[in-house]
């Protein structure tokens, strides 16, 4: 009986120490998306580049939301097919002139405004 009950203590007593031990190193980081790694998900989405961020339209939920354009913030500057080339400013799809308005509702959601047309952008989150 003495020794079921001196490795029941043993194993409970490695069961604890285990159970408070740190993990130490493992840490990961995740970064912002950038135009290559868009555009290899999905070759043909319509993105553009702005402070450093990827922001892509035609997102269902994004269109369904009650949005109010805010501030002009800016305009497309460049176009570009190829995913490398892309600063801020730049633009796969839309045309160079297209403004870019923020909106009242939200921080990660754009309108951009040309020739009639109205399109909301969403920023790409941390892949």
């Amino acid at each position: 009986m003495k020794k079921k009950s001196c490795l029941f203590v043993v194993l409970f007593s490695l069961f604890l120490v285990g159970c408070n031990e740190k993990v130490t190193g493992t840490t990961s980081e995740s970064k912002k998306p950038d135009a290559a790694e868009v555009l290899r998900l999905d070759n043909q989405a319509d993105i553009f580049q702005w402070e450093g961020n990827i922001l892509k339209t035609n997102i269902e939920w994004v269109d369904e939301l009650e949005l109010n354009e805010d501030k002009y913030i800016g305009e497309i500057k460049f176009n570009s097919s190829k995913a490398k080339e892309f600063k801020n400013g730049t633009a796969n799809l839309l045309p160079i002139g297209a403004k870019i308005y923020s909106v009242k509702e939200r921080d990660d959601i754009f309108i951009v405004k040309y020739d009639n047309v109205v399109k909301r952008y969403l920023v790409s989150s941390e892949g």
